[in-house]
């Protein structure tokens, strides 16, 4: 039996205003290297979702709360799990880059 571990769920605005003022928290880019370099969070480490082994470069801290944003093809909900086989245990769903366009433009 496996154990059920429930993620928190927050809009980006809200994650880029809370990495940038509180300590020991990161916000992370799950998308590809080449979608990164296009457009993305000013504050944001860019860690794919396709090579999540690279984290502990990016974030040695397991103790670190990731804020963790994808777009609507790479889904936040993926990189949680897979952060989580990685050791790192205080993560938050942050959503997508398009839901945060939509937001700054209105």
């Amino acid at each position: 039996m496996g154990i059920f571990t429930r993620t928190k769920e927050i809009t980006l605005n809200d994650a880029i205003n809370i990495t940038r003022t509180t300590a020991d928290t990161v916000l992370v880019d799950i998308r590809d290297k080449e979608v990164f370099k296009k457009d993305h969070v000013p504050s944001a480490v860019n860690v794919p979702l396709n090579n999540v082994s690279t984290i502990h470069q990016r974030i040695p801290d397991k103790e670190t709360t990731i804020y963790i944003y994808g777009d609507y093809n790479t889904r936040p909900k993926k990189a949680v799990k897979a952060f989580m086989k990685e050791g790192y245990k205080h993560l938050v769903r942050a959503g997508c880059i398009e839901d945060h366009h939509v937001r700054e433009y209105k």
